[in-house]
């Protein structure tokens, strides 16, 4: 079990702000992940070492913010400002992690 990504979730008017500030805070570039329709959401990457990478991502105004958790967390952590919405983590092999 690795860290996969780490998420910053921030109002749609303010993601390329944040995007610019953290990273030149980090040090790094954000690639434009573009917008997921499923989740009504919008997304940048900043790739880091060993496969991470760090998310940003904002609520649009589409109906699937409010359809699915991940939208809804999203627009709920935007709504108050923004800020780390979460952590994600990665296995090699699913079947042991479900077996519990």
């Amino acid at each position: 079990m690795r860290i996969d990504h780490v998420s910053y979730a921030v109002p749609h008017s303010r993601i390329a702000d944040t995007v610019h500030r953290i990273g030149a805070a980090v040090g790094g570039r954000f690639i434009d992940g573009g917008i997921h329709a499923r989740y009504g959401t919008r997304n940048f990457t900043m790739p880091l070492a060993n496969g991470c990478y760090i998310e940003v991502v904002s609520p649009l105004d589409h109906p699937a913010v409010t359809a699915k958790t991940f939208g809804q967390a999203v627009a709920k952590v935007a709504e108050d400002g923004g800020g780390w919405l979460g952590w994600v983590v990665a296995v090699d092999d699913m079947e042991p992690i479900t077996a519990h």
